[in-house]
């Protein structure tokens, strides 16, 4: 391994390049580095600031490389991300849901402090990932339009799980999810971009946020 390797041996950008080898098949090893190094830089520039050479530089290889393996730089965005939420973001979700409510035993606010914790975890091991998702679906319509398809199917299997919290049709469900959303996307925006070095007890967050979302703001704010 040479040492643009090393800089990308956590989970996060293993699982990436799984992902996309399981769209595209084994990478090259130049390859390889350009989607690890185009994954680093995106996350911490975003995909306007970032150019094809600073992806090159970052990786170690020619500037030139990246276009025999990617015709454009958006190419080469949507090819990291597509894979990611069909293959991690999707079925991580799907399962995770099912095993928790199995746990619990149908014990509503058990299972979804259960989920938000366990998907404020994963955000936080898929970190440059999420933030890439993030940055770019606001502007960027192609990628958005990806996680929209990806998306319909999740919600759809999992509408008879969301029913056991008590929306029975579609527009509660999506409510539902909407809510849940704003809750968990609200606070990781505060933890990771806001204000990073703070010390952000998850686990604390989760309990305020469950106790508005079960009991309505007076009664939280009447308790502290």
């Amino acid at each position: 391994m040479n040492k643009a390797d090393s800089r990308f041996e956590s989970d996060a950008f293993r699982a990436v390049l799984d992902a996309v080898e399981k769209e595209e098949g084994p990478s090259a090893p130049k390859k390889r580095l350009a989607i690890l190094a185009a994954l680093d830089c995106f996350a911490e520039f975003g995909f306007d600031g970032t150019s094809t050479k600073m992806i090159a530089e970052r990786a170690g290889i020619g500037e030139a490389t990246i276009f025999r393996h990617f015709p454009s730089k958006k190419a080469l965005l949507l090819r990291i991300t597509q894979p990611v939420v069909r293959h991690i973001l999707t079925p991580a979700a799907e399962q995770e849901a099912h095993e928790l409510i199995d746990r619990h035993k149908g014990d509503r606010r058990a299972v979804l402090r259960a989920v938000m914790l366990s998907r404020l975890h994963f955000m936080r091991v898929y970190e440059p990932l999420v933030k890439i998702l993030l940055q770019e679906a606001l502007v960027n319509p192609d990628l958005r339009a990806v996680m929209i398809h990806e998306a319909t199917p999740l919600f759809d299997q999992l509408s008879g799980t969301v029913a056991m919290f008590g929306p029975q049709n579609e527009l509660e469900r999506e409510r539902f999810f909407r809510t849940l959303g704003s809750f968990i996307m609200g606070y990781f925006l505060h933890r990771s971009i806001l204000a990073p070095n703070r010390d952000w007890d998850d686990a604390t967050e989760v309990d305020f946020m469950l106790t508005v979302m079960f009991d309505g703001l007076d009664a939280t704010l009447d308790r502290r």
